[in-house]
């Protein structure tokens, strides 16, 4: 028997003609449907909240409860659930336990907040009741969704394929984003990665796509904030999809592709507003190249900008290699790196920038000049296959940038075939990003 996989966003949840919309066009084929679920932006976020205010020595799992009530009447009715219930006070004496032993580990915090998805769950399959009879909620434990052990950013394993061909014709609500470890332990994949463990389970179940109700973010040619409704990309390639991803602006977990590349398996993003299936966006391995090679003009604020300088940078062996060790074992992560022979450029997030400074100024490079930091910039991204192997995009790009008197801190290009990028002050972005997209649009 095939099956259908769906990666339902949380926005939906509580959203009646959404999840009419979705019953019907799963109720087209009698396969088995698997409707892998994100959490409702509120429930993380309160979750989130709470373990903050664990360690501020305010939690008042009271209040907890009644807003984790509040939402479900929202979004379900005022006749809450046993089920979600029991889950809710699970959570509650969680935070509890912590706040009791003032401190915990990552195990633990990737099974308090895998409660968003679970009460998710729970919220969905009682709100589709009122529509389907036939929901099951399917957890991680039922089929052996197996993950690594690297709590918050775990990789899914295995599953059991025995324990799935026994399910028979119906619609299995997944909670995303976690999975089981080898000893039992619950261990997320990220955060709101649903996308991502629809992925593994349309290449494990051997399903024909992956199919995304609606993104809530499409993929458009530009941040629709700063340019008036930029239209949706129709085709991209999975490493397009991926370094798009990465900006906040687009809703699309960047491992999404993972488990689908290497056997061509295609992702569709299906428009929720009927039961028709149209597709927006396909996503698969085939390189299309558009006229004007650019697909999309991105930006992202989540960025600072290190920077190592000195005459003798490009002289001294063993620089680079110190600097990324010291960063890779405090955890903070490097987006990008851009080196001349009297600098080092090291793109981060803009919440660890301060962080990663003061790592970096312990290790006393004596041919390093100057290190510093600057926050206030912003990443402008240039997407698109072919930029390599056609002429005149780059000179594009600069002279949008040049005629329009925007200064660029420092730019990136050639690493791959599709990704152009500039570092601008923040106070440019709107304007470099409008540009670019007229340039090419």
């Amino acid at each position: 028997m095939s099956n259908i996989i769906i990666r339902l966003g949380g926005s939906h949840i509580g959203n009646p003609k959404s999840i009419q919309n979705l019953n019907r066009y799963l109720g087209k084929s009698s396969q088995r449907k698997f409707v892998v679920v994100s959490a409702i932006p509120e429930l993380l976020y309160i979750i989130e909240q709470s373990i903050f205010n664990v360690f501020q020595q305010d939690l008042n799992t009271n209040r907890l409860l009644e807003k984790l009530d509040s939402i479900y009447i929202e979004k379900a009715g005022d006749k809450i659930s046993i089920e979600f219930q029991q889950l809710a006070n699970q959570l509650g004496n969680l935070l509890k336990g912590v706040a009791l032993i003032g401190d915990y580990s990552p195990t633990l915090k990737d099974q308090i907040i895998s409660f968003s998805e679970k009460l998710s769950v729970e919220i969905l399959k009682n709100q589709w009741n009122e529509i389907s009879q036939e929901i099951r909620v399917l957890w991680p434990e039922d089929i052996d969704l197996e993950t690594t052990s690297d709590f918050g950013n775990s990789t899914f394993v295995s599953i059991n394929n025995y324990a799935i061909s026994k399910l028979p014709e119906s619609i299995f609500i997944v909670p995303g984003s976690y999975g089981i470890t080898g000893n039992g332990k619950i261990a997320r994949t990220g955060k709101s990665a649903a996308d991502y463990s629809a992925a593994f389970l349309t290449s494990e179940l051997g399903a024909k796509k992956l199919e995304l109700w609606d993104l809530d973010n499409d993929f458009q040619r530009a941040d629709p904030q700063i340019v008036i409704d930029p239209p949706v990309i129709k085709r991209l390639t999975y490493s397009e999809a991926s370094e798009l991803a990465y900006f906040e602006h687009y809703s699309f977990h960047p491992r999404t592709v993972e488990p689908l590349e290497h056997k061509h398996i295609p992702i569709e993003v299906i428009n929720s507003s009927t039961s028709e299936g149209n597709v927006e966006t396909v996503i698969n391995t085939e390189t299309f190249i558009e006229n004007q090679i650019v697909k999309s003009v991105a930006c992202s604020d989540d960025i600072s900008l290190l920077k190592l300088d000195g005459p003798g940078v490009g002289l001294k062996p063993g620089i680079l290699a110190k600097v990324t060790t010291q960063l890779n074992d405090a955890g903070i992560n490097i987006k990008s790196v851009i080196t001349s022979q009297t600098s080092i450029n090291l793109v981060l997030g803009k919440q660890t920038g301060d962080k990663a400074l003061v790592l970096i100024q312990q290790l006393g490079f004596s041919s390093v000049k100057e290190i510093s930091l600057k926050k206030d910039v912003s990443l402008i991204g240039i997407i698109g296959h072919g930029m390599e192997t056609n002429y005149g995009v780059s000179a594009k790009i600069f002279s949008a940038v040049a005629n329009n008197k925007i200064n660029v801190l420092l730019s990136g290009s050639g690493a791959s075939d599709l990704a152009s990028y500039l570092v601008v002050e923040s106070s440019n972005k709107v304007k470099s990003v409008r540009e670019i997209y007229n340039a090419f649009f």
